[in-house]
């Protein structure tokens, strides 16, 4: 009995000291988002302002044969053989999923899923070696038509199963 006396006394404590003035996990995720949105390098990596200044960045971090071997192959299968390493390395390093002031930039221009956001970086920067039209607002809708495909698949996929 007393050690449950104690155990009891010990978690009103700590829930004294710690759960009055302490906040709910969610809003300290979105403190913690508000501090990285609005800095200009996370963990080391500087993070771009905006699609203009990453592709700037995507400029002087691939070597040139890196961009030879990305800008010579059809734009889809270039984006998706690279996209789970040098994909993840943006999604990692420019805070994506986290949240960073270059999502911000991406969510104003309507992505709002961190893998639709890499992928849109990725085909902006294979579309810039290429000198070709960025098309900024038919990719977007594109990449968020595709995410709405396979999300209805999937959902399918469920609701079929015996």
């Amino acid at each position: 009995m007393s050690r449950i006396l104690i155990c009891g006394m010990f978690f009103l404590c700590t829930g004294i000291l710690w759960g009055q003035d302490s906040l709910s996990i969610e809003e300290q995720i979105q403190q913690e988002y508000q501090k990285r949105i609005r800095k200009s390098h996370i963990n080391g990596f500087y993070i771009p302002v905006d699609l203009k200044d990453a592709i700037r960045m995507l400029d002087e971090i691939v070597d040139e044969s890196g961009k030879r071997k990305f800008a010579s192959r059809e734009e889809d299968f270039a984006v998706s053989n690279v996209f789970f390493s040098f994909g993840r390395w943006i999604n990692i390093n420019w805070g994506i999923e986290g949240g960073s002031r270059l999502t911000v930039a991406l969510n104003k221009l309507g992505l709002s899923h961190p893998d639709d956001m890499v992928y849109f970086l990725m085909h902006a920067y294979y579309r810039h070696l290429k000198n070709m039209d960025l098309q900024t607002e038919f990719l977007i809708d594109e990449i968020k038509g595709k995410r709405k495909e396979r999300e209805k698949n999937e959902i399918n996929k469920e609701t079929d199963k015996p």
